[in-house]
């Protein structure tokens, strides 16, 4: 087996750590969209077992439905209020969006030290402006930072701006 010539820029345990937010995130949010009225069903894999994570072939979390309409969505737990998304992902995500013609939207959940909610909002992909952060992340990832005026997660949000 060939040995790689670098460091990663994250460790296993905060590889996986991330996923404790993007877990209660997605657990509370898949519990909405089900009292909402929502269809959910998964579309991603979950790759924080995997030895070899290929970058650049991130997947939406879920399809959503409601009635006759459906978009891909992706969860995200965050510790603040800051809409960040991976560049490479928010570059797949295009590509899935387009490969299938639906939106994507991605449901941010701010989890606080209690693992509470304190907020929740969401971002339509195409539709929500957003720019590349000045500077990179302490994993090393380029970031797209959302307006900080996205809309609440609601039905009522969502039924309005995404069908």
């Amino acid at each position: 087996m060939k040995n790689l010539d670098f460091k990663p820029a994250k460790s296993t345990e905060d590889f996986r750590s991330n996923y404790k937010l993007h877990d209660i995130a997605e657990f509370n949010g898949k519990n909405l969209l089900v009292q909402w009225g929502f269809k959910c069903s998964d579309f991603g894999e979950d790759n924080r077992y995997k030895k070899v994570w290929e970058k650049g072939e991130d997947k939406p979390d879920a399809i959503i439905s409601y009635k006759d309409k459906s978009a891909l969505l992706d969860w995200k737990g965050k510790r603040s209020a800051r809409w960040l998304v991976n560049e490479r992902a928010i570059k797949s995500y295009k590509k899935w969006s387009e490969e299938f013609g639906l939106p994507i939207v991605i449901a941010f959940f701010v989890i606080n030290n209690e693992q509470k909610i304190t907020k929740r909002n969401f971002a339509i992909l195409n539709k929500h402006i957003h720019k590349v952060s000045i500077s990179k992340q302490w994993d090393k990832n380029t970031t797209i930072e959302f307006q900080k005026d996205i809309p609440e997660f609601t039905k009522a949000n969502l039924l309005k701006l995404l069908f």
